[in-house]
């Protein structure tokens, strides 16, 4: 059989409390730790709480809107008057397009009026 040899340190009383302090101090933060760790997972369930209840209000909202649309009159409109509202649009634009380009003419021939002033003085 093994017989075992207990080993003695003689330690001086200052380096006893030196490390009596360490341990102390050690402690200390490890309970430090432990109370952040306990706060971080309170914040992460009130956090998944909040998120859940964000998910419901948005599922409910999504829900008002599909009942407020389902409730909104649906008008068909025929296909003509939708080719006619498109001739006239496409009318309006021309004529827009015409008064740009009568625009543009005007101020061409008035900056020729201008320099043929310009070259008679």
């Amino acid at each position: 059989m093994v017989t075992e040899n207990p080993v003695y340190l003689k330690v001086e009383y200052s380096e006893s409390v030196y490390s009596k302090k360490n341990i102390l101090s050690a402690e200390m933060s490890l309970i430090k730790i432990a109370k952040v760790i306990k706060k971080y997972k309170l914040l992460r369930q009130e956090e998944f709480i909040l998120r859940m209840q964000i998910y419901k209000l948005i599922k409910e909202t999504n829900a008002m809107i599909k009942k407020t649309k389902s409730t909104f009159p649906y008008i068909k409109v025929p296909e003509r008057q939708k080719i006619d509202e498109m001739q006239i649009k496409e009318k309006r634009k021309a004529i827009e397009d015409n008064k740009d380009l009568e625009r543009q003419l005007q101020e061409i021939q008035e900056k020729l009026r201008e320099l043929e002033n310009n070259s008679n003085q």
